[in-house]
């Protein structure tokens, strides 16, 4: 029964707070926004229920502040998930894509009748980006995706290896890449693309505001390329109120914001690497390293990535993510979402609980990894 309810959970996508729940499914900051801006919000939620929001170009205005673009730049969204599909649906004929990914890129591309050609590194999950850009010449495909850093694998691929690919790959129409949780990478500094939007007219940065700044109800996300008719089109492709008024009151008010939201990012990373080294006292995960604000696990023994799942749901009314079914992930894997340090370490404690259930010995686990 209870391995019904997960499965009914697992298809909302979401609204899990009438559920009873500790959804370590998906990803976005717990530290922020701070309290006295929600308690701003509130104050203000008659009067934002009862208003319209403004139009995109002024909402693209109140961001494009915040990155260091102007409004003519970027364009917004209701969350990254409306751009995906506008993106796609314009500019996208055969997609080039490194497994394991973002599911809703492909599942949009797939929907819309595009052809998807996965690419499977040969690293497991560091991506050489040499065998990337032959498998973009050898598929003849006309658009490629980047994540960084990945979902679910958490890798990284570094700035220069993503010049290096856009000097190679001018030819292109789009190359599209995902900085949804850049803000939590301490690999290198500055590590966006959105400096080299002026000179490469094909890129397209992407980026969701519910993972880094803690939003996913509020629903924002941004578009952002140095090729203005293509801004054109997207902005003519979307509603003329796609964002609502709780949006434009929370980039309204992110200004004020700047310091808690950088201390928030920091608080993230520490919790992650906190979560990695409770994961790795668990005797049969292998988590793996990222500069995401999540861990993919390989289970090496004991369970399936399903059946760890149930079992979590059963005993402690948490989720994660198994992620058996993903392209490129066998049935042996997990992804945990980063929350604060003190719900992960009851996470972690619950794992280590499950320890004798597991049949140690089934893999070489050191060997294995």
């Amino acid at each position: 029964m209870k391995t019904q309810e997960m499965s009914r959970l697992s298809s909302l996508y979401g609204g899990f707070w009438s559920h009873n729940v500790q959804d370590f499914c998906y990803m976005t900051n717990r530290y922020f926004p701070p309290r006295q801006m929600i308690e701003d919000m509130q104050a203000r939620l008659p009067e934002l229920i009862g208003s319209y929001p403004s139009t995109n170009w002024y909402l693209s205005s109140l961001l494009a502040k915040h990155v260091g673009l102007t409004e003519n730049e970027l364009v917004v969204g209701n969350g990254a998930s409306e751009l995906i599909n506008a993106v796609v649906a314009r500019y996208v004929h055969r997609l080039a894509v490194p497994v394991p990914t973002f599911e809703e890129f492909v599942n949009r591309a797939k929907f819309l009748g595009r052809e998807v050609c996965f690419f499977k590194p040969s690293q497991r999950f560091d991506l050489d980006i040499d065998e990337f850009i032959d498998h973009v010449r050898d598929t003849e495909s006309d658009s490629a995706l980047l994540i960084r850093p990945n979902n679910p694998t958490g890798s990284y691929l570094s700035k220069s290896d993503l010049v290096y690919f856009l000097d190679r790959m001018k030819s292109l129409n789009l190359v599209l890449v995902d900085e949804s949780f850049l803000d939590f990478v301490d690999a290198e500094p500055n590590p966006s693309a959105l400096d080299l939007l002026g000179e490469y007219p094909n890129l397209l940065v992407l980026k969701s505001l519910s993972k880094n700044c803690g939003i996913p109800g509020i629903r924002l996300g941004y578009a952002a390329t140095g090729n203005a008719e293509r801004l054109a089109d997207l902005r003519s492709d979307l509603p003329i109120w796609s964002v609502n008024s709780f949006a434009q009151f929370f980039l309204e008010e992110m200004g004020h914001y700047q310091r808690e939201y950088t201390e928030s990012c920091r608080q993230v990373r520490e919790a992650t690497k906190s979560l990695v080294r409770g994961l790795e006292a668990v005797p049969y995960l292998y988590p793996y390293p990222t500069q995401g604000n999540f861990v993919l696990c390989w289970i090496s023994y004991g369970f399936t990535g399903k059946e760890l799942a149930e079992r979590l749901f059963e005993d402690c009314r948490v989720l994660v993510n198994d992620c058996g079914s993903k392209e490129g992930l066998e049935d042996n894997f997990i992804r945990i979402a980063c929350r604060t340090e003190e719900d992960n370490a009851r996470l972690v404690d619950a794992l280590m609980r499950l320890t004798k259930f597991t049949e140690t010995g089934k893999i070489e686990a050191v060997e294995a990894r």
